[in-house]
């Protein structure tokens, strides 16, 4: 058996052999009680939770006004049924606003078509990334009606948009948080899959893309500042694999394209979106440019290897890409989201911060492992996104971290030229999730970094405000809620000096 065999094997078995919604559920209980880290992925059962002054542990930075929004899943039973992969559940926005007075805090499910009908019938009815719920289609025709909003949030052109990856943003009011419907940006291209990793450019400029695996179709968005359509361009593509993230640079947008095939048969054959999917490495991954210029494609080969984020991208005067991501060797890492659903886990080694140099002189492109640790979640300054930049904050996973415990207990910013790096470890005893700079429209550099971690002995979810310039130092502050929040993904801050 050859090596992509022997990769193709291993993943097979990893995968779940049908979904039992009732026996996940069962599984997750009898052991949630013995294993702290299950608390990041208990469901949120009630539509709307509020607190109008989140205890801190020191006064807010005086500079630090604004609001932070973010997005995951949260609903991940119904009916006495739990989902099979972590990324199912519908999506739920937490706002914590930050003024003088302190900071509040609310969450709100997302009123999407599909937890309408889910939330009136009070049980699972469609399908959802990895788990196949019987009698519905893993990829319904219009993929909307599976919409489950919930991996990323953006506030742009006065809109906050849901964002999903298969399908519409959704537009949410954000004095409220109340559901308002699904984002059109131009009839023509109703229903097609808005990305959650849009790249809102210096200048305002939004760029983002769709991809649609089973079509082969790859939908570019160019937006305005004011919110309307540019331009778009649909790229047609032979084996398409799913895209999370990309790049945009001066000229050019940046794909990295894994071999990962979503297979029809699959799919056809009773597997969700996720299990539809298969690990081909003797294809290689490719990166894909295409200039904003004229829509002109080019491709060049890189060694197989799996993706979810991007952190940025820049070229030079002459044209060479240097972009950095988090690369894994294989998908497997994805594995722990079905695994954790049943309150289990045993740990998959994930990516570690890498650095790629595409050079259209000679057409060749070149790879570099920069960071030592697993890495995921990485952030930059929102006035850097496609030029030249030298920090990327991210998440790692200590070496000592044991086996048995997922996620990531450290937060990181690295020099991508020197390679010097200043961390602060949470610890064992926390789940670590995304951190992001605070930016400030009046500055060029932002002088805060937010964080949502959870504090597992404690069981409480805990927003943390680091000083840029001081991450070792640990939290200046804190903000802790008397409850955990399921884990989310994504999230953006919104300066008060933004409206001004």
């Amino acid at each position: 058996m050859n090596a992509a065999s022997t990769e193709s094997a291993r993943e097979s078995r990893s995968r779940p052999s049908g979904w039992n919604g009732e026996m996940v559920h069962a599984a997750f209980q009898k052991v949630a009680e013995s294993r702290q880290w299950t608390a990041g992925y208990r469901s949120m059962d009630v539509d709307r939770i509020a607190c109008d002054a989140v205890r801190l542990s020191a006064p807010l930075p005086a500079g630090l006004r604004g609001t932070l929004f973010r997005n995951g899943p949260a609903r991940h039973e119904r009916g006495g049924e739990r989902y099979g992969h972590r990324w199912d559940g519908d999506g739920m926005l937490q706002r914590f606003h930050f003024t003088d007075r302190g900071v509040s805090h609310v969450g709100q499910f997302i009123h999407t078509e599909k937890y309408n009908t889910e939330t009136a019938r009070a049980r699972f009815l469609l399908s959802a990334f990895g788990t196949h719920i019987p009698g519905s289609d893993a990829a319904p025709d219009p993929i909307d009606a599976a919409n489950v909003a919930n991996i990323s949030v953006l506030h742009f052109a006065g809109e906050l948009l849901a964002l999903w990856e298969p399908g519409s943003a959704y537009r949410i009011d954000p004095a409220t948080l109340s559901t308002l419907g699904v984002k059109v940006w131009h009839p023509s291209l109703a229903g097609r899959p808005f990305s959650a990793h849009p790249r809102v450019e210096a200048d305002g400029t939004l760029w983002n893309f769709g991809a649609d695996p089973l079509n082969g179709e790859l939908t570019i968005y160019c937006v305005a500042r004011t919110g309307e359509l540019i331009r778009s361009h649909v790229a047609r593509l032979s084996q398409l694999p799913p895209i999370h993230d990309f790049a945009t640079t001066g000229n050019h947008l940046v794909f990295l394209l894994s071999p990962l095939v979503v297979s029809k048969e699959r799919l056809d054959g009773g597997a969700s979106f996720a299990e539809a999917c298969q690990w081909l490495p003797r294809q290689g991954m490719r990166a894909l440019t295409i200039d904003k210029r004229d829509w002109s494609e080019r491709f060049y080969d890189l060694p197989p290897g799996c993706l979810f984020h991007v952190a940025n991208a820049w070229e030079d005067g002459n044209g060479t890409i240097r972009m950095h991501y988090m690369r894994a060797d294989n998908p497997m890492s994805m594995i722990a989201g079905w695994s954790v659903m049943r309150g289990e886990y045993r740990h998959q080694e994930g990516a570690r911060l890498t650095e790629v140099i595409l050079d259209p002189a000679c057409g060749r492109a070149t790879q570099t492992t920069v960071g030592e640790l697993e890495s995921e979640f990485p952030s930059i300054e929102a006035s850097e996104v496609g030029r030249e930049y030298t920090r990327v904050l991210c998440l790692e996973r200590t070496s000592g971290r044991a086996l048995e415990s997922p996620g990531y207990d450290q937060v990181a910013m690295v020099d991508v030229d020197s390679g010097r790096r200043q961390q602060f470890t949470y610890g064992e005893d926390w789940l670590v999730e995304e951190h992001i700079y605070a930016d400030d429209p009046g500055s060029t550099r932002s002088r805060w970094i937010l964080g949502m971690a959870l504090d597992l002995r404690a069981k409480q979810s805990v927003i943390n405000v680091f000083d840029a310039n001081h991450l070792g130092d640990g939290p200046v502050a804190q903000a802790r809620l008397d409850r955990p929040l399921p884990l989310g993904l994504h999230g953006n801050f919104r300066s008060s000096r933004a409206d001004l």
